[in-house]
Formats: structure tokens, sequence, C-alpha cells
């Protein structure tokens, strides 16, 4: 009995003696939004996000390369819009010369936005990725690439959905 006493007595000194561990919630809360970042920062990556327009179709293609996103210009079935803002009607884009000047003056705003904001000795790239309705018609897409290239949009890229084949 008495060994047990002083087993019992033994125990409660040591638990008294140690402190109990706690958890520093300052830390963990660090930790926790450090991670929240990462992951938010790794999630989507906007440059390889076209923006979806109700309107259009893209064609079908065997093309492996991803889009990558730059300045968008999208051909719908009756209108043609830059950055989501409608700048010009098919109509017009099909009638008249091979410069579409609704759409040369839109580019040439954007033109403008990019020498403002550069830095000194950069150079504007003018990158452009157009997305075409698949039922518009190649004249259309000949005179909108016309136009780009007219602006100094040189480097042109073309939105086309992947085959179901070339995807796997």
């Amino acid at each position: 009995m008495r060994g047990a006493r002083q087993l019992r007595r033994m125990e409660a000194r040591t638990r008294a003696r140690t402190p109990i561990a706690s958890i520093n919630l300052v830390s963990l809360l660090d930790i926790f939004t450090i991670l929240l970042l990462f992951l938010l920062v790794q999630a989507g990556d906007p440059e390889e996000a076209l923006p979806v327009f109700e309107n259009l179709q893209l064609p079908f293609s065997a093309a492996q390369a991803p889009a990558k996103r730059h300045l968008v210009v999208a051909i719908e079935r009756d209108r043609i819009l830059v950055e989501g803002r409608p700048v010009a009607s098919l109509s017009q884009a099909a009638a008249g010369d091979d410069v579409i000047p609704e759409l040369a003056e839109a580019l040439q705003g954007y033109v403008r936005q990019a020498a403002a904001g550069a830095r000194e000795g950069e150079r504007f790239k003018g990158s452009v990725t157009i997305m075409g309705d698949r039922k518009v018609p190649f004249s259309v897409l000949r005179r909108v690439m016309v136009t780009c290239a007219s602006q100094h949009f040189g480097d042109v890229s073309l939105a086309v959905q992947q085959r179901e084949e070339a995807a796997r």
C-alpha cells in the first residue's frame, strides 16, 4: 500500500511540474494565411484564361499548344469586340477596305495606353488573340488580321477549341 501511495504522489508532483502543451494560434494563422495565398496565386493564371462570349463558337482544331491571353479581339456573328467592348458591327467589317476603321481606332487606344504605361526602353510587343466564331466568313477574319497588323499588333494568335482526339 505504501508503495502505491508513494507512486501516486510522485505522479501528482510530476503532473504539477510539467506545463500543459498549448498551440500558438498566431503562428498557426500565419501558416494558414500563407498557404491560402499560395493556393490562390497558383490556382488560376490569367494569361491562360480566355474570356467566354455567349454568341461565339470557336472552330475546332487539332492544335496542341494552349491559347495565350493577350489583348482579345472577338468576332461574333453580328459584331466585333475588343476586350469585351463592342467596336464595330460585322456588316461594317464586311464592307469597305481591308482596314476596319472602328477596330483600328480601338486598337490605337490600346497602343497609346501601352506606350504611356511602358518603362523607358521597353518595346511594345503587339500581341493579340483573335477569337472568331466558326461561322464568320474568312474575308472578315482576314480584314481583322490586316487591321491588327496595321496598328502594330503583328503577333497574332487565333483561339480555337481542341478536338477530343487532340486533347488526349
